[in-house]
């Protein structure tokens, strides 16, 4: 659905609404209670025009940014979200995400190492709240090490977005700097999240990457509480849809919307075939 859509019925939604709720006292009680009613109810109108206004006034001030994705316009978007955060100071969730998408996009690593730096310096809570998207840049450029140290510096910290995915992140980034044992304790604890992508993707991991570094009798305890979560996972999404798969599928499509989560997209479609299928999933 194109914005211009979204934008116009939305504010036929409001007004319709509203109409409705204003002749609700003639269509309920007749015409001579409608008076009485709205003298003693005319908050509602005030209110009714301020969410109008809120609704138009942020779609009008961000109707280029709007313009840009619906046309996949990267560079000029990333033009403009570049000018509001580092001129503007513009440091919202919406910004700084919608940035990294469109730098993303174009390859341009280099611009957001650039912004974690103006973060780093002019609003740190931001780079925290943030930084699983900037630690899940950092693993494209293939430095376990150096993702190591970044997600570190954010582990068990208050007001970090999404703190069990970087977690996972972390565990992740051992896994590659070949510490798989360090890697299975944080594995392990997002083991029965609810997220069940997060779950599955822990379970995988300790099975594939984690249990060869142990001893037998650790490596056994953590194959089977990996094995039985992959069965509960499976029994899940087949009690969700007739075609388990499909299910899953779709979940996976919902989730590409993060960041974080299309950059673990080939280990997420090893890990959903082994979710099905058990066994081994993966090509060595």
């Amino acid at each position: 659905m194109k914005f211009k859509t979204i934008f116009v019925f939305f504010n036929l939604l409001l007004v319709f609404s509203f109409v409705f709720i204003f002749l609700m006292p003639f269509l309920l009680l007749g015409s001579g209670y409608l008076n009485v009613f709205w003298s003693n109810n005319w908050p509602l109108f005030l209110f009714f025009f301020l969410v109008l206004f809120a609704f138009n006034a942020f779609f009008v001030s961000n109707w280029k940014i709007f313009s840009m994705l619906e046309n996949e316009k990267w560079e000029e978007l990333s033009r403009l979200l570049q000018h509001r955060i580092f001129s503007k100071k513009q440091y919202s969730k919406r910004i700084i995400r919608l940035y990294i998408n469109s730098t993303l996009l174009l390859a341009d690593i280099s611009a957001i190492e650039r912004l974690e730096e103006e973060l780093r310096k002019k609003k740190p809570a931001a780079l925290k709240r943030d930084a699983l998207l900037f630690g899940a840049v950092r693993l494209l450029k293939n430095d376990a090490k150096a993702s190591i140290v970044f997600f570190e510096e954010f582990l068990d910290k208050k007001g970090v977005d999404n703190a069990k995915w970087l977690n996972f992140y972390y565990a992740f980034s051992l896994i590659l700097d070949k510490r798989a044992g360090e890697a299975v304790p944080p594995l392990l604890a997002s083991l029965k999240d609810r997220d069940s992508i997060l779950s599955l993707m822990s379970a995988y991991s300790i099975v594939f990457f984690c249990a060869g570094s142990l001893d037998n009798a650790e490596s056994a305890k953590i194959r089977q509480k990996s094995e039985s979560r992959r069965q509960e996972l499976q029994k899940l999404y087949a009690s969700r849809s007739s075609k388990s798969m499909e299910g899953w599928v779709k979940a996976i499509e919902a989730a590409k919307n993060e960041v974080h989560i299309v950059v673990l997209s080939k280990l997420l479609d090893e890990a959903g075939t082994w979710l099905f299928n058990g066994g081994s999933a993966r090509k060595e």
